[in-house]
């Protein structure tokens, strides 16, 4: 004789295995499916944001600095100009030669001859640069502050020791730059 199960067992047996699925389902879904998600956001309208400007003049702008027509071995010849800081921002600021042409192109030519001297006479007199004017590349003027001026002397001298028969009548133009980089 066998012996069955009775029929309600059967039937526990199938809830229970039920139940347990159900609570299996409901832990499955919260491990899977919980989490939270939190955002926030703010604001500032009406932010507004210019560029400064930056710049410089040069109280010779385009003009001949310094005039030195009929200058003799021994003898000098002077000008100034004044550069001042405009705009935003204080600049450090350099002096460049821009260029040089010596007429006739001979060698040795004029620029080889004549000596430049640059001083910053703002204040005491400093001197920024005494070579030959072939030999004169960059100086740095240092920093100018917008609204502040700086005052500098050029001196360009013939020596007598550089006198050269072959440089007569020859000339020379120099061309110089300044330029500021804002600090």
């Amino acid at each position: 004789m066998s012996h069955k199960g009775a029929p309600g067992t059967k039937v526990k047996k199938a809830f229970l295995t039920l139940v347990v699925l159900a609570l299996l389902a409901v832990a499955l879904q919260s491990l899977v499916f919980s989490g939270a998600s939190f955002t926030s956001s703010s604001g500032n309208p009406g932010n507004t944001f210019t560029a400064g400007t930056f710049g410089h003049t040069n109280s010779k702008d385009g003009v001949l600095m310094i005039d030195a027509a009929g200058l003799w071995p021994g003898a000098s010849k002077t000008g100034t100009l004044t550069i001042t800081g405009t705009g935003d921002f204080s600049g450090a600021y350099t002096l460049t030669k821009a260029g040089v042409v010596d007429t006739p192109a001979a060698v040795p030519g004029l620029s080889n001859a004549l000596t430049l001297r640059i001083e910053d006479t703002t204040g005491a007199a400093v001197t920024l640069s005494n070579t030959t004017v072939a030999g004169f590349t960059t100086v740095s003027l240092g920093a100018i502050a917008s609204g502040a001026s700086r005052q500098y002397h050029f001196t360009l001298t013939y020596p007598a020791a550089a006198a050269d028969t072959d440089l007569q009548g020859a000339r020379m133009t120099l061309s110089l730059q300044f330029t500021g980089v804002a600090q």
